[in-house]
């Protein structure tokens, strides 16, 4: 059985994932420019820029690091013992070169501990969504081919696993996922699901002093 745990028991950490209808409760947002990349940016002052980058690191109290999405997995990462707190845009590219590992490596850089990181994974594209080709298939090593299931003769890419995969791999056993699939909930924007309008939700995490 897996043991998951919740970012609202932590001291200090203010989190949300919001649906398509309830991101103007967010306070100051600061929004990223996402390019689906493996950059990472720390902050250390409230910004409007928006840079090209998927994820957002700091230690500054009252930044609201804000991750839109529209089936990629935000991924909201919290040591609330050191008050160093992460946002993370996570699509399968970004995942897949290193997105969630380079986060936590910055994380580390301004003092966090693993064994403090508390990482929970927001509403994404979930198996039985996520049909793949082999070509997509043929990009991953040998090794990760138990992420891809036949479902109703189809080859799926089991994403949600992947993101769990990659977070826990460098160490982080705190890991939580809300079970909700974009392309399924009409609570939830999708770009499979409406790829000419598919909007976007928001997830917010700010440390609170």
């Amino acid at each position: 059985m897996e043991q998951t745990y919740n970012l609202s028991t932590l001291a200090g950490i203010k989190h949300a994932f919001y649906n398509a209808k309830d991101f103007q409760n967010a306070e100051r947002p600061v929004l990223m420019t996402q390019v689906h990349s493996a950059d990472v940016l720390v902050l250390d002052e409230y910004t409007d820029t928006m840079p090209a980058v998927d994820a957002l690191v700091t230690k500054c109290p009252n930044i609201n690091l804000t991750v839109k999405t529209a089936d990629c997995a935000p991924v909201l990462l919290a040591d609330d013992i050191h008050g160093v707190i992460g946002a993370v845009h996570a699509g399968w590219k970004g995942a897949f070169q290193g997105i969630i590992e380079n986060t936590i490596l910055k994380m580390l850089e301004l003092g966090a501990n693993l064994k403090h990181i508390h990482a929970a994974i927001g509403p994404c594209l979930h198996l039985e969504s996520f049909e793949v080709s082999d070509d997509f298939k043929a990009l991953f090593p040998r090794t990760e081919y138990h992420f891809f299931i036949q479902k109703d003769g189809k080859e799926c890419f089991d994403f949600l696993a992947y993101v769990k995969h990659r977070i826990r791999r460098v160490g982080i056993q705190s890991v939580e996922a809300i079970d909700i699939d974009t392309y399924t909930s009409s609570d939830y924007f999708s770009y499979r699901r409406e790829p000419e309008n598919p909007g976007r939700q928001y997830s917010c995490i700010q440390i609170v002093k």
